[in-house]
């Protein structure tokens, strides 16, 4: 009960400041306008402050696992290898397919991972989590800007060289990196900076729940429904269960084991839908998988705790 009561309180907020942001824009105090400035806002500004603000709050080599390290590193890519290999053959249009995977192997883990590893393991139990979430925050966004460019108009790119330069430029990696290197060699800001860099950090993702809540209507989904559904399932279903049964045959248990299952089981970033509306992607389909996946890992993640627990795994 503990567990469904955390998955609740966790994800009920998210619910709800979308809910607000669907609020604002029906009476009249958002208009689109509004939110296309306030998302460029967020993904120039406020968004790479947060993850620099994250990874520098967290201090890599402590608890770092090789083979931990390996697995999740890998099984992202794995999976947006076969996203990119397999989806193309059921997706036509080439902007949903890069707000699709990135909206299936991009889990919200920045927002939910170490809260809800805390609950389960502990303040002494959550070392795996710290360990994975710099280099998971940096591996999602090195890959969304990549497939976002690749698949950014009409036809897919094979200019490799605009789309290296495009994750260069891009800044959520320029954030990431900096505070990688901050972590690193152990630099720290000036209190009264510091400060600010968490004020900052703090308004980036209820602002963008807000945003996406505005952006939300059912009219606009029409024949993109099946693409959310598919969404969905395979990232709140397929998934978890695949990496997690892979997981256990490889020897993971305890806070290791749930460190990885919650990395691949929580809802789509919200950062996917800021990223697939301001990349030429689609803005839209992006929102409702955010929204979709956000709704049922509540469900999903409390089932998949519930089992491991009950086998013992963690």
């Amino acid at each position: 009960m503990s567990v469904f009561l955390f998955s609740f309180n966790g994800i009920m907020p998210l619910i709800l400041l979308v809910v607000l942001g669907f609020a604002v824009k029906h009476f009249g105090y958002l208009d689109q306008a509004s939110i296309d400035k306030t998302t460029n806002f967020l993904f120039k500004v406020a968004f790479p402050i947060s993850l620099f603000n994250s990874i520098t709050s967290i201090e890599i080599s402590e608890y770092f696992n090789p083979k931990l390290f390996i697995f999740a590193i890998g099984t992202i890519l794995l999976i947006v290898v076969l996203l990119m290999l397999i989806l193309p053959r059921f997706v036509k249009g080439n902007q949903q397919r890069g707000a699709m995977i990135q909206g299936i192997y991009r889990g919200n883990y920045l927002l939910l991972g170490y809260p809800l590893a805390q609950n389960l393991f502990g303040d002494a139990g959550v070392g795996p989590t710290a360990m994975l979430l710099p280099l998971v925050i940096f591996t999602y966004n090195v890959l969304a800007v990549f497939v976002l460019e690749y698949y950014g108009g009409e036809e897919a790119k094979a200019d490799y060289l605009r789309v290296i330069v495009g994750v260069i430029k891009n800044p959520l990696i320029i954030g990431a990196v900096v505070g990688a290197v901050f972590s690193l060699l152990r630099l720290e800001l000036p209190l009264f900076l510091s400060r600010t860099v968490s004020d900052v950090a703090k308004i980036a993702n209820p602002f963008a729940l807000i945003l996406l809540g505005g952006q939300f209507n059912w009219r606009r989904l029409g024949d993109k429904f099946h693409l959310v559904v598919w969404a969905t399932a395979l990232r709140e279903a397929l998934i978890p269960l695949l990496t997690t049964v892979a997981a256990i045959l490889l020897g993971f248990r305890g806070p290791e084991l749930g460190a990885l299952f919650i990395l691949f089981a929580s809802p789509t970033a919200v950062t996917s839908f800021i990223m697939a509306k301001t990349m030429n992607s689609d803005g839209d389909l992006a929102s409702q998988i955010v929204l979709s996946t956000t709704l049922v890992s509540g469900f999903s993640l409390f089932v998949g705790v519930y089992i491991l627990r009950a086998f013992a795994l963690i």
